[in-house]
């Protein structure tokens, strides 16, 4: 017997779960006010709302150059 209740999981296949789960991983996250930086490195659903100083963290750009 399941806590979940009765209700079905909603239709999905592997790519698009493996899409949902994987979005964020990898970015890069900067506080304008203080320079601390955020890695994400586990996949997740839902939103991404980092705050620090209490200020939404904006999404850092990718630095030039990077291994070929």
């Amino acid at each position: 017997m399941s806590d979940f209740g009765s209700s079905q999981p909603p239709d999905c296949d592997l790519e698009r779960w493996t899409q949902a789960l994987t979005i964020h991983v990898g970015s890069a996250y900067a506080c304008k006010t203080c320079g601390q930086l955020v890695m994400v490195t586990r996949g997740g659903v839902g939103t991404l709302e980092l705050v620090c100083c209490g200020r939404p963290m904006q999404k850092a750009a990718p630095a030039g150059g990077g291994l070929r």
